[in-house]
């Protein structure tokens, strides 16, 4: 891959300088350090939050995360959790009420994705300006929103409310504590949504899934695939890393690693880029074409390869090269040499039974059965 100069991205980012930078280095440690302050004040409101919400719904605390977006009214009293893992859409309220199912969707439907944005007491810095559907329209497609006061079910369950403290006096024990805990009733209607909703939930991205499998020489089907396992196509998936889109995008990982490579800059990318949905596609094609034809590009057998690339997005390409060297080092160069005496099954099994963390042992099973469900749709 072709190394730019310092000098060269000077000139290509030099109008975007500060006006106070005199170098290229000062101008790059001012957005490092820029992002540095991004990524510990989202943190912060993200603790700061669970914090504020813990001391009302206790340990039955949901936040919004990768592939769950949660919205709470005003007084903490009702959410509504948009499931799209699950398919389902929840709406719970604290106390004896039972929750305004009505009034939750209306809201859902009158709410754009940038209006969720806007309203997000940990998002609410990142600005989005392009046109956005609605909350309800994300989840679920039209021709099933007619039905979905029908598939109801009502549940209730107990919420166990103990002080939130940072530290905790010496005075008080922790007995006392738990004495102290109160438990509030939650009532709950359950909203489920019809099955394989997944390549209706595609469909708006998939443009721009076409345009970067083309610039980046990367299959449609598995940006398709790794979207699906990484959000479930949840417009507003983020997480506390953090990362942020359709395809989580770290910004000083991967999405550093594109920027420098692949884009001609040496900084990491805005969160308000990575929710951009093309943008989001982009930078994770971009990581994809990396692995293939940088970090793995000299592993022989192309499924081998996707497998271990498909291993590499979720953990890194460290953990998969532990996976295959003989002294379980993190080194690629001896690790590529046993793979290539393998098959692509042998290689397969390798990885979902040696990976280091069985969340990726999980991910490189979902995002190939994703994978055959898009491919099978190409053919149909």
């Amino acid at each position: 891959m072709k190394k730019f100069s310092k000098l060269v991205l000077f000139c290509l980012c030099f109008s975007s300088f500060s006006a106070g930078a005199s170098s290229y280095e000062e101008w790059k440690a001012s957005r490092q350090a820029g992002y540095k302050d991004f990524k510990e004040q989202y943190q912060a409101r993200y603790m700061a939050f669970k914090n504020k919400v813990t001391g009302k719904w206790g340990d039955k605390t949901e936040l919004s995360g990768q592939h769950q977006y949660v919205v709470y009214s005003d007084d903490l009293e009702q959410r509504t959790v948009l499931d799209y893992e699950n398919n389902e859409i929840i709406v719970e309220s604290l106390g004896d009420e039972s929750p305004n199912v009505e009034k939750a969707l209306l809201a859902l439907q009158n709410t754009s994705v940038n209006q969720a944005l806007a309203n997000d007491p940990v998002l609410s810095q990142v600005k989005i300006t392009q046109a956005s559907s609605s909350l309800l329209d994300s989840i679920s497609d039209n021709s099933s929103l007619g039905s979905l006061t029908k598939n109801e079910t009502k549940e209730t369950d107990v919420a166990i409310i103990s002080p939130v403290s940072n530290t905790i006096e010496k005075s008080k024990t922790k007995s006392e504590f738990q004495e102290s805990a109160t438990s509030k009733r939650i009532n709950r209607v359950r909203i489920g949504l019809p099955e394989n909703v997944f390549l209706k939930r595609a469909s708006p991205y998939i443009p721009s899934a076409v345009t970067m499998s083309e610039k980046y020489d990367v299959d449609k089907n598995l940006i398709l695939a790794i979207a699906q396992t990484e959000s479930s196509f949840n417009p507003l998936a983020q997480s506390p890393i953090p990362a942020f889109g359709l395809m989580q995008i770290v910004p000083n990982s991967a999405g550093l690693d594109v920027n420098q490579a692949l884009n001609n800059k040496d900084l990491s990318p805005e969160a308000s880029l990575l929710f951009q949905p093309k943008d989001n596609i982009g930078f994770g094609a971009g990581y994809l074409h990396l692995l293939d034809t940088r970090y793995l590009k000299d592993i022989k057998d192309e499924k081998s390869r996707l497998y271990c690339i498909i291993a590499a997005y979720n953990t890194g390409a460290g953990n998969v090269a532990s996976v295959f060297h003989p002294q379980r080092r993190k080194v690629m160069n001896p690790a590529i040499d046993v793979i290539n005496t393998l098959s692509s099954d042998e290689v397969y099994q390798r990885l979902v039974i040696d990976l280091p963390y069985n969340e990726t042992r999980v991910y490189l099973k979902k995002v190939t059965k994703a994978l055959a469900q898009y491919q099978v749709a190409d053919q149909s």
